[in-house]
C-alpha cells in the first residue's frame, strides 16, 4: 500500500462521494453533509467523567466543556444548521452535574441549531433528560443514508452512518493509533467525537478504507480501494 500523506495544514477535511452524496470527513472527528447543512457526530458521551468520578476513579474534569468548544468551532466554520448525533449522547444518568450545566449553556447559545439524536446503547436516560434535542428513535432514514448507532448493514439498501465502535487506525510514520472513519461496504462508522473515550483498532480489509483523524487532520488510508465501501474522492463517481 502506498504510504499516505503526512498531515499538513491544508488537509483538515476530506471531501468524498458517499452513496452518491457529497460529504466531507473532518479531521475534527465529524462528518459534514453540505446538502443538508448538517454536522454529524457519534459518541458524545456526555457525563462520562462524572460517572467515573462517582465510581471513585480519578479523572480530570472539563472534558465535556472541551468537546462542546470543538462543536462550537465546527458549527461556526461550516455554518451548520443541524447537528445529528448517531447514538451515545449520554454515558450514564442525566443528573444535574457540571457537564449538564455546560450542555445547557451550550444549547442556549446554539438555539438556532436543530439538534437531533438516534438512540445509542448508553442513552437509557435520554428520554427524560430534557436536553433540548429531538429524538430520532433507533434509526432514521434520510436520502441514501440510514442513521443509527450500531454499524449493521441496512437490508433496505441505504448506506448506514453509525458509531458505537470508536474505530482507531495507525498511520505510517505517525505515533500511536488515532480516531478514524471506517468505510465498509454499505456502512460508514464515525470516530467517537468525545476525546475522553477509548477505541478499537481497526485494520481495513479488502474493499474497505480508513480516514484517520490526526491532530485535526484527515489522513486517508486505502481510499484507492473505495469501490468496496462505495466512496470515492469528490469529483469521482462512486461505484
Amino acid at each position: 500500500m502506498q504510504e499516505p500523506p503526512r498531515p499538513t495544514r491544508t488537509d483538515e477535511a476530506l471531501p468524498l462521494m458517499l452513496a452518491g452524496e457529497h460529504v466531507v470527513m473532518l479531521g475534527a472527528r465529524a462528518m459534514h453533509w453540505p446538502a443538508r447543512r448538517r454536522l454529524i457526530i457519534a459518541d458524545l458521551h456526555l457525563g462520562k467523567g462524572n460517572v467515573f468520578r462517582q465510581a471513585g476513579i480519578a479523572v480530570p474534569s472539563g472534558a465535556t466543556g472541551d468537546d462542546l468548544r470543538r462543536l462550537t468551532r465546527l458549527i461556526a466554520q461550516l455554518d451548520a444548521r443541524e447537528l445529528w448525533i448517531v447514538g451515545d449522547v449520554l454515558h450514564g444518568p442525566a443528573s444535574h452535574a457540571a457537564w449538564r450545566d455546560a450542555w445547557e449553556r451550550w444549547r442556549q447559545a446554539h438555539a438556532g441549531v436543530d439538534v437531533a439524536a438516534v438512540i445509542g446503547n448508553h442513552d437509557r436516560a435520554l428520554g427524560g433528560a430534557s436536553l433540548g434535542l429531538r429524538q430520532l428513535g433507533d434509526a432514521q432514514p434520510d436520502g441514501p443514508f440510514l442513521f443509527r448507532h450500531l454499524p449493521d448493514p441496512d437490508s433496505g439498501g441505504r448506506h448506514v452512518i453509525a458509531g458505537h465502535v470508536h474505530p482507531k487506525a495507525r498511520v505510517p510514520g505517525v505515533p500511536r493509533a488515532w480516531p478514524a472513519f471506517w468505510l465498509r461496504r454499505g456502512v460508514t462508522v464515525l470516530p467517537a467525537f468525545s476525546e475522553f473515550t477509548g477505541g478499537h483498532a481497526v485494520d481495513a480489509g479488502q474493499g474497505q478504507a480508513l480516514v484517520a483523524c490526526v491532530e485535526g487532520h484527515a489522513v486517508p488510508l486505502g481510499l484507492d480501494d473505495a469501490r468496496g465501501p462505495g466512496a470515492a474522492p469528490a469529483g469521482h463517481a462512486p461505484c
